[in-house]
């Protein structure tokens, strides 16, 4: 199993009680903000700090029967001892015991998390967090009914700045969707321009679907262009940065020659809400062909905008 899923499940035996769906964030939110390592990551959301990775596990949890799907989630039953005698909490499962599975570090945190912060539940917990991280507050729905008005000017002041109209590129290889949606957010991104040909992924968050959707209820807009993406079978057995470059050289000549309109639907975009970013797989935009359609766009008459690789 992954550790993160210990994680989740070590907490919840910790607790050992039913916990809701926000307030099961929140705590993981705790725990993962004293890890040198966070087992996940969090956006600000609808209800303040909010992983998709934790949803997408809890559903799989419940699938292996470690879980159960309700309002008020819980591990299934779990027979444990206490004085010498077998019973059941409802919070547990019919598994031994992962919070013993824990590197030692972590079960630390957990039990001090659950013994600081375990009594509190709903707008209790909630406003503790807001009050402790008001950057996780800036989407909030529940920010004017859970906090004071000081307390909502430091949420206020929490927000990304945001600067002129700029073009950003950034690849999700290596980061969660957390991670790569915080810093769009950090950056006040307006519209995400996805640049795949197929906008098909196995890493989770990242097929057109479920990135659509994400970064819409974040506020962005989502774009998908697939005439400016290269084939999947063009990139199928290159290695050296020369196979790359002689890709690209092609790409620049075949594709981007004919997609001018694209280019310039992506400068309409720019002037209409600000901030684009260009997305596709590759961490580096020089073995990337978004790196292209920069050097595309910069050759243009009308862009005067900063580029900035995330």
């Amino acid at each position: 199993m992954l550790y993160r899923r210990k994680v989740l499940l070590g907490l919840l035996e910790a607790l050992d009680r039913s916990v809701s769906k926000v307030d099961l964030q929140k705590y993981l939110f705790l725990v993962c903000a004293q890890q040198d390592t966070p087992a996940y990551e969090f956006i600000p959301y609808r209800f303040g700090c909010f992983s998709f990775q934790i949803e997408a596990d809890k559903r799989i949890l419940t699938r292996y029967g470690l879980l159960k799907a309700e309002e008020q989630w819980t591990r299934t039953e779990r027979v444990i001892r206490s004085n010498g005698r077998r019973h059941v909490p409802s919070s547990l499962s019919n598994t031994d015991g992962y919070l013993d599975q824990l590197r030692a570090s972590d079960q630390q945190i957990i039990e001090r998390v659950v013994r600081n912060f375990g009594r509190l539940r709903g707008k209790e917990l909630i406003r503790y967090v807001y009050r402790r991280y008001p950057y996780y507050a800036i989407n909030s729905e529940l920010r004017d009914t859970v906090l004071n008005t000081s307390d909502q000017k430091r949420v206020q002041a929490a927000r990304p700045i945001p600067t002129p109209a700029r073009l950003f590129t950034i690849g999700y290889e290596g980061k969660s969707l957390e991670g790569y949606l915080k810093q769009l957010l950090d950056q006040s991104v307006g519209v995400l321009c996805d640049v795949r040909r197929n906008a098909v992924s196995r890493k989770y968050g990242f097929s057109k679907r479920q990135l659509q959707s994400a970064v819409e209820q974040l506020g962005m807009i989502y774009v998908h262009m697939p005439e400016l993406g290269i084939a999947s079978r063009q990139r199928q057995g290159l290695q050296s940065a020369e196979e790359f470059r002689a890709l690209f050289q092609v790409y620049t000549q075949t594709t981007l020659v004919h997609s001018t309109r694209e280019l310039s639907r992506i400068l309409v975009l720019i002037r209409q809400h600000g901030r684009l970013a260009l997305t596709c797989f590759e961490a580096d935009h020089g073995c990337c062909h978004r790196g292209r359609i920069v050097a595309a766009l910069q050759q243009r008459e009308d862009f005067h905008h900063r580029v900035v690789h995330l």
